[in-house]
């Protein structure tokens, strides 16, 4: 079996942003990529901070979609979320600096 090897490109917003997106990135203050550990900005920590907020309100919302859809048994309820979703996840794809490895520092650390 061979290990998952990641691609060997210049990291790029939208990389950062695909390889944070199903966990909390604010929680830790390094980031990896290409088994280089990266240390994070502040800058970069305190948009990952508002970043979580969001992703708390879309939680949120998700439990208020369920609810609304099981008491109303209407499908709009369902199709608006995923729009407000969709619209939520632009607003943290944004607030990412366009030149994300301007924010990271190379700690020197290699992972295996």
């Amino acid at each position: 079996m061979s290990k998952k090897k990641e691609a060997i490109l210049p990291l790029t917003r939208w990389q950062y942003f695909f390889k944070v997106l199903y966990h909390n990135a604010a929680a830790t203050t390094e980031f990896t990529y290409n088994k280089v550990i990266y240390s994070k900005s502040k800058e970069l920590q305190e948009i990952e901070r508002r970043s979580g907020r969001i992703n708390s309100v879309m939680l949120l919302l998700l439990i208020a979609m369920f609810l609304l859809t099981s008491y109303f048994h209407n499908v709009w309820f369902v199709l608006i979320y995923l729009v407000v979703v969709t619209a939520g996840q632009v607003v943290r794809y944004l607030m990412l600096p366009k030149d994300i490895a301007s924010h990271l520092t190379d700690t020197g650390r290699r992972t295996r």
